[in-house]
């Protein structure tokens, strides 16, 4: 028989049995052999009967034989809870706990040891589930289930709770269910209610922290005014917590800081104050929240972070949130003077850390944040987002890097409904990435500044398959380059690099595609731009390259300050402008078909800077087509004032391009010029143009411009 020395006694299947004597352990054999054959458990002594744990202790023990069974009719006289089978042990002195082992009054030795399967319960210590406090017995229950690693299971009932503190450690806790067994705090002070230490497995309760009420009116002087304690805290490793509810508490409902823990099916609900958090994990690593709900919050649902305090090599790592919910979140310290957002889900401080299919709504500032700040162990922090959901917020995904310290984002297949701003990208390192594929926005469309995109800093963006919705559209603001009202909006510094394929945008309910606007204002240069498979309304964009493949572009303001690649592309309607530069090296157009027809717009070329000595822009199997009698030049070709007497500042070469007068046949040439020879020429071969069309400028002609016939 297993057995385990605890206190000077023998922990085995019949119980506490006392090891102050030799063969002890045949001896609890023989006691547990006549038990089973209902007979008495020493020779000549009856098995004993009272109504009391007070009356047992009460007995005299100078009449009882040692090994004396007493059978327990309750706990305390008149009921039945906590009563059992007891043992006195004459030369038995270890610790009296309230619950297993008593002392005999006024008597130094002898011990009555409980009789015991593999667990304790509440009501062996004299704690009734009726709403009265059971600190005291609460407290020794788990004392002495840690000191004897027993499991504890909780029947339904209401256990209220006058002080904080009851541990648990390397056991099993389990209640009847989240709406039958309840560990209430009934006191004002700050604590943790329940502690889950090495090992431990908490399940089937409710643990309620008692904050006190919300006040009528919120305000910079009561915000953060509560009282109540924190229900859970999760400490040490190897922990596990599943199918619980922790409410109403001051500070976070659940408080991690642990390694290998797991969160399973847990609700936390009514957090308040600064720190309200649904659950906040820190200084944490190796960790699972799976399908567990944040719900009425004034901080945050879930986090992951470090304490200030900790040590600077201290992160939260590798901890992932799958098919979570963060919801209601309001009121948050930033509203009253503080610096703390109201949002679904925040990660900082952190590494690997990923949100699943996770869902934040109803939240006052963001759905989704993350970003670095102390650095990782390989320099570089990991975050992924995929299949996720923020809606009803201002900015839906807010993605960072922070204290210089490099970030790799995905954003995979997420959605951003009834938001302002989809997603908002923050990184002021070149080193920093966010690469995401399939992202959705539903953008409310109300305010002065809503997007699809907003860029701030530096790093590099790619994004796939972008989908956006505007709820309601306001056609004078997105007109306005003052306005950040865009699908893709740098309003501040933004340097990085941008790379977007596939987006889509439409307005209200109709199906009918949209132009996706841009607009990268104020100082913003970006090291490299493109964009494919779009239908764009560039606004302004400055780049040192810029490549556009297979988009539509119905007009714009590009600059291309090193190198314009536009591929594919139908470009017209209205008026797209392409700056050119004295650093400049190549402004390429292939295959591009520039159809004027509709709007009666016209390509206009700026050369912005004289010290370009000799600029040649080239059209490769390119297509014009506009009705020159009505709407006049196909192409523009413009100069700064300095520009004009420099000398061959522009030269157009074109090749196997075709240039088709859609009207009646006039004189007026398909390119124009503000410049006079030799300032502007054309170069090329192979090229044709329809009868309908005169001359195609004014220019001195290359021989060897036109294709023959």
């Amino acid at each position: 028989m297993a057995r385990l020395l605890q206190g000077g006694a023998v922990l085995t299947a019949s119980g506490l049995l006392p090891t102050h004597t030799a063969g002890m352990e045949k001896h609890a054999a023989d006691m547990e052999k006549r038990d089973k054959e209902g007979k008495t458990t020493q020779e000549g002594a009856e098995t004993l009967h009272v109504d009391s744990i007070a009356d047992m202790q009460a007995l005299d023990v100078a009449r009882l034989q040692d090994g004396q069974r007493i059978q327990v009719v309750g706990y305390h006289a008149g009921e039945t809870l906590g009563g059992g089978s007891f043992v006195w042990y004459v030369h038995e002195r270890r610790e009296a706990d309230g619950g297993t082992c008593f002392r005999a009054h006024d008597q130094a030795d002898g011990r009555f040891l409980r009789r015991l399967d593999d667990t304790l319960t509440p009501g062996m210590f004299g704690a009734r589930g009726d709403g009265s406090d059971q600190y005291l017995a609460l407290r020794q229950l788990a004392k002495s289930a840690n000191a004897q690693q027993r499991d504890v299971v909780f029947p339904e009932g209401d256990f209220a709770s006058s002080g904080t503190g009851l541990r648990f450690k390397g056991i099993r806790v389990n209640g009847a269910g989240i709406n039958r067994t309840t560990i209430r705090y009934t006191s004002d002070t700050y604590g943790a209610l329940v502690e889950v230490d090495d090992g431990t497995t908490l399940s089937g309760m409710t643990l309620d922290g008692n904050v006190s009420d919300d006040p009528e009116r919120w305000s910079v002087s009561n915000y953060d005014a509560f009282t109540g304690c924190l229900p859970l805290d999760l400490i040490g490793q190897d922990v596990t917590v599943h199918d619980v509810i922790c409410r109403r508490s001051p500070l976070a409902c659940i408080r991690v800081g642990a390694r290998n823990f797991v969160l399973r099916d847990v609700v936390a609900e009514h957090a308040r104050g600064n720190s309200g958090d649904g659950f906040f994990i820190a200084d944490s690593r190796d960790g699972l929240v799976e399908r567990c709900q944040a719900r009425d919050f004034t901080r945050i649902g879930f986090v992951s972070d470090t304490y200030g305090s900790s040590p600077a090599y201290m992160l939260s790592e590798r901890i992932d949130f799958i098919d979570c919910l963060a919801e209601n979140g309001h009121h948050a310290s930033v509203d009253y003077g503080n610096a703390e957002f109201n949002t679904g889900y925040w990660a900082e401080h952190s590494d690997e850390v990923r949100f699943i299919n996770c869902r934040s709504r109803d939240t006052t500032h963001s759905g989704f944040v993350a970003t670095t700040g102390r650095v990782p162990s390989l320099g570089i922090g990991h975050f992924t987002v995929r299949g996720c959901i923020a809606e009803t917020t201002n900015i839906g995904f807010y993605l960072k890097d922070l204290n210089v310290t490099p970030v790799r984002h995905i954003v995979d297949d997420c959605l951003s409904r009834d938001v302002d701003r989809g997603l908002c990208i923050e990184m002021d390192l070149a080193a920093s990435h966010l690469t995401g594929q399939r992202f959705t926005t539903v953008l409310r469309g109300a305010q002065r500044s809503s997007s699809s995109l907003l860029l701030r800093g530096d790093g590099h963006i790619d994004i796939r398959d972008i989908d956006e919705t505007w709820q309601t559209f306001h056609p004078r603001r997105y007109e306005s380059i003052r306005a950040s009202y865009a699908s893709v909006v740098a309003a501040g510094n933004f340097k990085g690099e941008l790379h977007l394929a596939n987006f889509q945008s439409r307005y209200g309910d109709t199906d009918e595609p949209a132009a996706v606007g841009f607009k990268l204002i104020g100082q913003s240069h970006l090291r490299n731009f493109t964009l494919s498979a779009t239908r764009a309304r560039l606004f302004h964009v400055p780049a040192e390259h810029i490549s556009l493949h297979d988009c539509e572009i119905p007009s714009g303001w590009v600059k291309a300050f090193n190198a314009l690649d536009v591929d594919a592309c139908r470009l017209g309607d209205g008026v797209p402008r392409f700056d050119i530069f004295d650093t400049t090296q190549h402004h390429r157009y292939r295959h591009c078909q520039f159809d004027f027809t509709p709007g009666g717009g016209h390509l206009y070329l700026h050369n912005s800077d004289k010290r370009n000595s000799r600029h040649v822009v080239r059209f490769e199997r390119c297509r014009f087509k506009k009705d020159l009698a009505q709407h006049g030049y196909m192409i523009t070709l413009d100069a700064a004032p300095g520009v004009f007497m420099a000398n061959e500042s522009n030269y157009l070469t074109f090749r196997d391009c075709t240039f088709e007068n859609t009207g009646q046949a006039t004189d007026t040439p398909a390119i124009r010029t503000l410049q006079r020879p030799p300032q502007a020429s054309l170069t090329g071969y192979g090229n044709r143009k329809n009868d309908a069309i005169g001359t195609l400028t004014a220019f001195e002609l290359d021989d060897d411009l036109m294709a023959d016939g």
